[in-house]
């Protein structure tokens, strides 16, 4: 069995839509290099810890090497060929995004759907959960989310 542990943070912005876990939402999103979904950023980080694979900065620096605005979708799509993820199977996977701001429960559906449609895996095995921070730090104070995301695998 391999286990993986991703996060990630960023800060609020109104320049780009919110995109969490592939789907875009008709709210403020990040400043970022990519698209900013700080759900999947630390979903590829999950999985390549869970691989002994680097990170997702290896990968995709915020830099010119990287696309400026890359959709999240085709960093993990780019990943999963990379690694040659085909070799494992997944067991589960288990989200949490951490907000002050955004209001996970309305969400978190259509977004394991997205989820386990972009991982080919069973959505009754993903679990994504929503928590404040009783208004502490940056994140309590509106400037950020984070995201953090625990992935069991298997040989497959």
């Amino acid at each position: 069995m391999f286990i993986g542990t991703g996060w990630d943070i960023h800060k609020h912005s109104n320049s780009k839509p919110l995109t969490l876990g592939g789907v875009a939402f008709d709210e403020d999103g990040f400043e970022a290099h990519s698209d900013g979904d700080i759900l999947l950023h630390a979903l590829i980080d999950a999985i390549l810890g869970a691989t002994s694979n680097k990170d997702i900065g290896h990968y995709f620096p915020s830099n010119e090497k990287t696309p400026l605005n890359i959709a999240s979708t085709e960093m993990l799509k780019s990943i999963l060929e990379e690694i040659n993820f085909s070799i494992f199977k997944i067991n589960n996977i288990d989200m949490t995004i951490i907000s002050q701001k955004i209001n996970i429960s309305s969400k978190s559906e259509v977004i394991e759907e997205n989820i386990s449609k972009l991982l080919s895996f069973d959505k009754n095995r993903i679990n994504l959960k929503g928590k404040s921070v009783d208004k502490l730090g940056i994140i309590g104070n509106n400037e950020a989310s984070a995201a953090f995301v625990s992935i069991s695998l298997t040989d497959a």
